[in-house]
């Protein structure tokens, strides 16, 4: 057991020096050339690389996925190439995985290539759609396929005599091994010379999961339409088993992330922020209906479970930087001291992932923004808090990505909380506060595992714990003055 222990401790400085130089262009580009030319793409000469993906299991490997922009050394023209590589702490174990992927691949298989080694960084490579975890992956990116699939279900195409013209795909967020999600882009031709666009999303799964998946489509598509246009879902088109794939249609509406850019900026009028106000107060409307929603009851989300989730990356982050995990840590003993000053609120159907990413702005300038509200992965129960401070730490986290827009975004985050409160008046502020603090606290440690290789991080992650103290701070002095 002791050596085990010893083996480990060993591998953790080598994947970290490995995790940094992924944020090194000028070592990566010579391996990425030579990882392309062993994938077969002997014509593209890269230009450049941006992580997509990255994912630190401590002291086993690092899961990447990068998307490279080359250009053809025949035409001159660019090219886009995904692919996925797992990071191993020794050559030796790179070696073996590799030798097991490619006694399971298919030989012979028509569209697919080999996996291959990159020594240097003891790194086996994979070209998107390759993926053994994902098997499903072969046919959401096979274009026949999923014409077939969306002529036969799609209600345009199904029931009013509309067809497929041109069918695209491109993958929008892609873990390897574990989760994929493609965007469709169609244009549908109509018997009467009609054409327009459709836009739609599939999620390939590694497990079971896509079955959760499509009955919360169902749910939450029957939940929004009951809100009486407060928040809208999207609507589910089919599912294929065999795939683990669920697909669903597009929403109309902006991302909440873009709209806040925009609405933010340093020059910003009092108009552009009065407009980021009403959706502000849109969200915290659509959070509330989803709340009292009969969303069917997922995995138990309270304090204690949440709190817990981040124990093993705590332990993780220790290893390579003592002193932020100090910091986390006696943050944390703060939070946990102070929940049990603050009553706690009855569960609720939670969303899980409230993230500005996750919510969309249809009518941005109407005086009531319709929201639209996807990804219900990671739905269950929880205190009404958990959401909005999970949607909270995320402008937080803009605001101090972009200073120059911190006090706009401060602006709208007290909006958010105020009408937030108003809305719930069973969920005190306090509460609210506490459950920011314990996701400020768990955002830095979920962002290590996928961003630490990046300079500007340690910078972020020290704001984010400067934040979460400001809100135990007014935790604090609530209760002293409620005592």
């Amino acid at each position: 057991m002791t050596q085990v222990v010893r083996a480990a401790a060993s591998d953790a400085p080598i994947l970290t020096e490995r995790l940094a130089q992924l944020g090194e262009p000028e070592r990566m580009k010579p391996l990425l050339q030579e990882a392309l030319e062993q994938l077969g793409a002997d014509g593209a000469r890269l230009q450049g690389y941006a992580i997509d993906h990255c994912k630190v299991t401590p002291w086993r490997d690092i899961s990447i996925a990068l998307s490279l922009v080359a250009r053809s050394t025949h035409t001159g023209e660019p090219t886009r190439h995904v692919i996925s590589g797992t990071i191993f702490p020794s050559l030796d174990a790179a070696r073996r995985q590799l030798r097991e992927e490619r006694r399971m691949s298919l030989p012979g298989a028509i569209g697919t290539a080999s996996p291959a080694l990159v020594p240097e960084m003891a790194m086996v490579v994979r070209l998107f759609p390759d993926d053994s975890g994902l098997t499903g992956l072969r046919g959401a990116t096979d274009a026949a396929a999923i014409r077939a699939l969306l002529t036969a279900h799609l209600p345009e195409c199904r029931e009013q005599g509309w067809a497929i013209r041109t069918i695209e795909f491109e993958p929008v967020q892609y873990k390897p091994g574990r989760l994929c999600t493609l965007r469709y882009a169609l244009t549908l031709d109509h018997a009467g010379h009609e054409s327009k666009p459709v836009e739609a999303f599939g999620k390939v799964y590694r497990d079971e999961r896509w079955r959760r998946s499509y009955e919360l489509l169902d749910a939450t598509r029957q939940a929004a339409a009951a809100s009486g246009g407060v928040w809208c879902a999207a609507q589910p088109i089919a599912a294929v088993p065999a795939w683990r794939f669920v697909l669903q249609r597009a929403i109309a509406g902006r991302d909440f992330r873009h709209l806040l850019g925009e609405l933010t900026k340093p020059d910003a009028h009092a108009d552009d922020i009065g407009q980021a106000e009403r959706c502000v107060t849109a969200v915290a409307r659509a959070v509330q209906a989803i709340q009292l929603s009969p969303i069917p009851p997922g995995p138990r989300l309270d304090f204690r479970v949440l709190f817990a989730a981040q124990c093993d990356n705590l332990e993780h982050l220790r290893q390579v930087n003592a002193p932020l995990a100090g910091e986390l840590q006696e943050l944390r003993a703060a939070i946990s001291r102070l929940a049990e000053e603050c009553p706690p609120g009855n569960l609720c159907p939670a969303h899980g992932d409230f993230a500005h990413g996750n919510v969309l702005v249809a009518t941005p300038a109407a005086p009531d923004p319709c929201i639209g509200v996807i990804d219900f992965d990671r739905a269950g129960e929880a205190e009404p808090a958990y959401d909005v401070a999970y949607f909270l730490t995320h402008l937080s986290s803009f605001a101090m990505r972009h200073p120059e827009r911190a006090a706009h975004v401060r602006r709208l985050s007290d909006h958010l909380r105020r009408m937030y409160c108003q809305l719930a008046p069973a969920v005190s502020a306090r509460r609210l506060a506490l459950y920011e603090a314990l996701d400020l606290s768990a955002y830095v440690l979920r962002n290590f595992r996928k961003r630490s290789h990046q300079p500007e991080w340690i910078g972020w992650a020290t704001g984010q714990i400067a934040s979460a103290w400001e809100r135990l701070d007014y935790v604090s002095a609530e209760t002293r003055a409620g005592s």
